[in-house]
């Protein structure tokens, strides 16, 4: 049973916060989402769909001045943030023998500094309000041998759940917990789209999954922080 009162979820408009957000309203929860610039009109289709009960804020969540703003304008809205899903994220298969540089700094962006730079502010408001949780979502072969062309992807991850394990460390004295989902591939449109050849099988489930983020930054859940869970296939 859901028991958070409040929350926010980045990367809004992915498959998976969609489901999360959705989800999360349809058991009580009042929601602030946030999106990139340039997505207004989206953000407003997105909000007429819940009437009041989501609010949805656009801006850059690896800018630091950005990032405490939103954050800031948050808790006028929620009063606290109980709970926060980090979607936010890209993919790319490269080499790392003829990946430009640029192509790393933003897998990285993506990655990694909008966990650190946003999920700090998150993480800050949640010390004053004494408890909470952060769920990121990582890559299952972050914790496995990497093949050639995953690198600098996984790269990011990896910095990733450095973050998700020493801020949980972090968390403990003030009642934040902190884990991160790892999933495969996810079974979305554009993944299909972009790997034709590869049987979605096995792929995981976007619900399943958001299914189980909810369930697992639920305040029942008070030993579980510092995890890196891994999801490999669909749950059946």
């Amino acid at each position: 049973m859901n028991t958070i009162k409040t929350a926010t979820v980045a990367s809004c408009f992915s498959v998976t916060a969609k489901i999360i957000i959705k989800n999360l309203i349809a058991s009580g929860t009042q929601v602030v989402a946030f999106g990139r610039k340039g997505d207004e009109l989206r953000a407003e289709q997105m909000e007429a769909k819940y009437d009041g009960k989501l609010t949805v804020l656009l801006g850059d969540l690896s800018n630091e001045a950005e990032s405490k703003a939103l954050v800031a304008k948050t808790i006028g809205i929620l009063g606290k943030i109980e709970a926060h899903y980090h979607c936010t994220g890209i993919y790319t298969w490269r080499h790392w023998k003829d990946i430009e540089v640029k192509e790393v700094e933003q897998l990285f962006n993506a990655n990694f500094m909008t966990a650190f730079v946003f999920g700090r502010e998150i993480f800050n408001t949640m010390e004053r309000n004494n408890g909470g949780s952060i769920m990121f979502v990582s890559a299952r072969d972050t914790i496995r041998n990497i093949p050639a062309g995953f690198g600098p992807y996984m790269a990011s991850k990896l910095a990733l759940n450095g973050l998700v394990e020493s801020m949980a460390a972090e968390g403990v004295e003030y009642g934040i917990k902190i884990n991160a989902v790892l999933p495969t591939i996810i079974d979305t449109d554009v993944n299909r789209m972009a790997m034709p050849d590869i049987d979605p099988a096995n792929w995981v489930d976007p619900a399943e999954m958001a299914e189980l983020m909810i369930e697992l930054t639920q305040p029942t859940k008070t030993n579980l922080s510092g995890a890196l869970i891994a999801f490999n296939a669909k749950m059946h």
